[in-house]
Protein backbone atom coordinates (compact mmCIF):
# COMPACT_ATOMS: atom_id res chain seq x y z
CA UNK A 1 0.00 0.00 0.00
CA UNK A 2 1.18 3.48 -0.83
CA UNK A 3 0.39 6.69 1.00
CA UNK A 4 0.79 10.30 -0.07
CA UNK A 5 4.26 9.99 1.48
CA UNK A 6 5.15 6.86 -0.52
CA UNK A 7 5.48 3.19 0.39
CA UNK A 8 5.43 2.11 4.03
CA UNK A 9 9.23 1.84 4.02
CA UNK A 10 9.42 5.39 2.66
CA UNK A 11 6.91 6.58 5.27
CA UNK A 12 9.06 5.05 8.02
CA UNK A 13 12.18 6.73 6.61
CA UNK A 14 10.47 10.11 6.32
CA UNK A 15 9.09 9.69 9.84
CA UNK A 16 12.58 9.09 11.25
CA UNK A 17 13.88 12.18 9.43
CA UNK A 18 11.06 14.34 10.75
CA UNK A 19 9.49 14.88 7.33
CA UNK A 20 6.00 13.72 8.31
CA UNK A 21 4.14 16.06 10.65
CA UNK A 22 2.04 14.53 13.42
CA UNK A 23 -1.03 16.19 11.85
CA UNK A 24 -0.64 13.88 8.83
CA UNK A 25 -0.66 10.65 10.85
CA UNK A 26 -4.47 10.28 11.19
CA UNK A 27 -4.89 10.63 7.41
CA UNK A 28 -2.18 8.04 6.76
CA UNK A 29 -4.01 5.70 9.16
CA UNK A 30 -7.39 6.43 7.53
CA UNK A 31 -5.92 5.73 4.09
CA UNK A 32 -4.52 2.42 5.36
CA UNK A 33 -7.94 1.47 6.72
CA UNK A 34 -9.55 2.39 3.39
CA UNK A 35 -7.00 0.17 1.64
CA UNK A 36 -8.07 -2.81 3.75
CA UNK A 37 -5.48 -2.83 6.53
CA UNK A 38 -6.86 -3.02 10.05
CA UNK A 39 -5.72 -3.06 13.66
CA UNK A 40 -6.92 -1.45 16.88
CA UNK A 41 -3.98 0.96 16.85
CA UNK A 42 -4.69 1.91 13.23
CA UNK A 43 -8.34 2.66 14.06
CA UNK A 44 -7.32 4.69 17.10
CA UNK A 45 -4.83 6.79 15.14
CA UNK A 46 -7.30 7.36 12.30
CA UNK A 47 -9.73 8.80 14.84
CA UNK A 48 -7.28 11.25 16.42
CA UNK A 49 -8.67 14.79 16.25
CA UNK A 50 -5.65 16.58 17.70
CA UNK A 51 -2.62 14.41 17.08
CA UNK A 52 0.50 15.18 19.08
CA UNK A 53 3.98 14.02 18.23
CA UNK A 54 4.32 12.24 21.56
CA UNK A 55 1.06 10.25 21.69
CA UNK A 56 0.36 9.83 17.97
CA UNK A 57 4.01 9.19 17.20
CA UNK A 58 4.16 6.24 19.60
CA UNK A 59 0.91 4.90 18.14
CA UNK A 60 2.26 5.31 14.60
CA UNK A 61 5.44 3.42 15.47
CA UNK A 62 3.29 0.66 16.99
CA UNK A 63 1.37 0.45 13.70
CA UNK A 64 4.57 0.22 11.68
CA UNK A 65 5.71 -2.61 13.93
CA UNK A 66 2.34 -4.41 13.63
CA UNK A 67 2.63 -4.36 9.84
CA UNK A 68 6.24 -5.51 9.85
CA UNK A 69 7.72 -2.21 8.72
CA UNK A 70 11.11 -1.69 10.32
CA UNK A 71 11.92 1.75 11.64
CA UNK A 72 15.35 2.60 10.21
CA UNK A 73 18.05 4.55 11.97
CA UNK A 74 18.72 8.07 10.61
CA UNK A 75 21.54 6.93 8.35
CA UNK A 76 19.47 4.17 6.76
CA UNK A 77 16.46 6.50 6.48
CA UNK A 78 18.61 9.07 4.68
CA UNK A 79 19.80 6.44 2.21
CA UNK A 80 16.24 5.21 1.58
CA UNK A 81 15.12 8.74 0.75
CA UNK A 82 18.25 9.51 -1.31
CA UNK A 83 17.75 6.31 -3.34
CA UNK A 84 14.16 7.34 -4.02
CA UNK A 85 15.34 10.72 -5.34
CA UNK A 86 18.00 8.94 -7.39
CA UNK A 87 15.34 6.68 -8.92
CA UNK A 88 13.29 9.77 -9.81
CA UNK A 89 16.34 11.27 -11.50
CA UNK A 90 16.90 8.10 -13.52
CA UNK A 91 13.27 7.82 -14.63
CA UNK A 92 13.12 11.50 -15.58
CA UNK A 93 10.43 12.54 -13.09
CA UNK A 94 12.94 14.80 -11.29
CA UNK A 95 15.57 16.94 -12.96
CA UNK A 96 19.17 15.95 -12.21
CA UNK A 97 19.96 19.25 -10.50
CA UNK A 98 16.78 19.32 -8.37
CA UNK A 99 17.30 15.71 -7.36
CA UNK A 100 20.94 16.35 -6.49
CA UNK A 101 19.89 19.36 -4.39
CA UNK A 102 17.41 17.20 -2.47
CA UNK A 103 20.09 14.57 -1.90
CA UNK A 104 22.53 17.31 -0.83
CA UNK A 105 19.99 18.41 1.80
CA UNK A 106 19.85 14.85 3.12
CA UNK A 107 23.64 14.76 3.32
CA UNK A 108 23.57 18.01 5.32
CA UNK A 109 20.90 16.67 7.68
CA UNK A 110 22.17 13.13 8.26
CA UNK A 111 25.70 12.47 9.47
CA UNK A 112 27.89 9.81 7.91
CA UNK A 113 26.55 9.75 4.35
CA UNK A 114 29.23 11.78 2.57
CA UNK A 115 30.77 8.71 0.91
CA UNK A 116 27.46 7.65 -0.67
CA UNK A 117 26.02 11.10 -1.33
CA UNK A 118 29.17 13.15 -1.92
CA UNK A 119 28.99 13.00 -5.73
CA UNK A 120 25.55 14.66 -5.65
CA UNK A 121 26.86 17.43 -3.41
CA UNK A 122 29.82 18.00 -5.72
CA UNK A 123 27.84 18.01 -8.97
CA UNK A 124 24.99 20.14 -7.61
CA UNK A 125 27.57 22.68 -6.47
CA UNK A 126 29.29 22.55 -9.85
CA UNK A 127 25.91 22.99 -11.59
CA UNK A 128 25.23 26.10 -9.49
CA UNK A 129 28.61 27.57 -10.42
CA UNK A 130 28.48 26.54 -14.08
CA UNK A 131 29.20 29.41 -16.42
CA UNK A 132 27.63 27.85 -19.47
CA UNK A 133 24.80 25.61 -20.56
CA UNK A 134 27.35 23.11 -21.83
CA UNK A 135 28.87 22.82 -18.32
CA UNK A 136 25.39 22.37 -16.78
CA UNK A 137 24.71 19.56 -19.24
CA UNK A 138 27.98 17.90 -18.18
CA UNK A 139 26.88 18.22 -14.56
CA UNK A 140 23.44 16.78 -15.38
CA UNK A 141 25.11 13.79 -17.04
CA UNK A 142 27.36 13.22 -14.03
CA UNK A 143 24.37 13.50 -11.67
CA UNK A 144 22.43 10.95 -13.75
CA UNK A 145 25.41 8.58 -13.65
CA UNK A 146 25.63 8.93 -9.86
CA UNK A 147 21.87 8.43 -9.61
CA UNK A 148 22.03 5.17 -11.56
CA UNK A 149 24.74 3.98 -9.19
CA UNK A 150 22.85 4.94 -6.04
CA UNK A 151 19.42 3.78 -7.21
CA UNK A 152 20.84 0.38 -8.13
CA UNK A 153 22.76 -0.06 -4.86
CA UNK A 154 21.21 -2.04 -2.02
Amino acid sequence: MRTEFGSWDMVAAKWVLGLIPSEALPQIAADALAAGLDSPALRELAGELRPTLDASGRLFEEILDEFGVGIPDRSRAGLILARAYAAQITNGSLSPYEGARQIWNIQLDVEGLMQELGPFVYWASEWQDAGSERRRQECDTAIRDAAFGLAGAT
